[in-house]
């Protein structure tokens, strides 16, 4: 509920009343901030050595939109805040290509609140023939029981063919893209373009259509920093209930001791 009320702007209705919108200001304008981010993709694009050329996404239309933005904010496609892959598996049958040189995760080593580092990676000649996948970057599982998982990188990896990533432009504040990603609203947009089959999958061309909505870059850090703070209130209270809890059991097992040793 806290991450759905976080991308629905309702976590930051009394900063948006001290930091009104600012036309032509990516800090406080979320249009100005995707024209800023598609100059400079396209700039970027103008390098072959750097970029591909990526194929424009559909323009969102009215009947996509799932809930009203506030004021300055703009809805999106996923793939237009940054860039979107999905990883391989270099051939198996070739030992060589697996090694400590760079992580490679799988499904299982991802979870909404870490990702695991530790197994088996990949060798820098397996890398060659892998995907590259740079740091602060999310990760989701894009396949099976577990589709929609999702949390972000804190170094680089590389990834197989069942997870989606994206890597999203410098102006895009990776915790509140997980925060959207992780969001009710999001997890259903996923399951909802999922293959219907024995086994749903999304692949990256539908998963980076999905629409998002973008604020402004410093509302991004704000909602960044009030997700925080009430997950944190919600991590302790659920301590003092299990602390309450535990002093509960722990009274009623004395009492019924003192009641079966004076029974005696």
């Amino acid at each position: 509920a806290i991450l759905q009320e976080a991308i629905e702007g309702k976590l930051t209705v009394d900063w948006r009343k001290e930091n009104p919108v600012r036309k032509g200001d990516p800090d406080y304008d979320a249009e100005a901030l995707l024209e800023k981010i598609q100059a400079e993709k396209e700039a970027l694009a103008k390098d072959a050595k750097r970029a591909k050329k990526q194929k424009p996404l559909p323009p969102i239309k009215q009947e996509e939109v799932p809930f009203e933005l506030p004021e300055g904010w703009v809805w999106t496609r996923l793939g237009d805040v940054g860039c979107t892959q999905t990883g391989t598996t270099p051939s198996t049958t070739e030992k060589a290509n697996f090694g400590n040189y760079i992580p490679f995760i799988k499904p299982a080593d991802i979870a909404n609140d870490r990702i695991d580092y530790d197994n088996e990676g990949l060798s820098e000649k397996g890398l060659k023939s892998g995907r590259l996948i740079e740091k602060n970057s999310v990760l989701m599982v894009c396949i099976g029981g577990s589709i929609g998982k999702c949390f972000f990188t804190i170094r680089d990896v590389s990834c197989n063919q069942q997870i989606n990533a994206i890597s999203p432009h410098a102006n895009i504040e990776i915790l509140f893209l997980l925060n959207s990603l992780q969001s009710s609203y999001f997890y259903r947009e996923v399951w909802d373009r999922a293959m219907k089959s024995s086994t749903p999958i999304i692949n990256k061309g539908k998963w980076e259509t999905i629409p998002i909505p973008i604020p402004p870059i410093a509302e991004q850090q704000a909602i960044v920093d009030r997700v925080e703070k009430h997950l944190t209130m919600v991590d302790e209270l659920e301590k003092q209930v299990t602390e309450r809890k535990e002093q509960s059991e722990q009274l009623m097992q004395a009492v019924l001791r003192e009641a079966f040793e004076g029974g005696k």
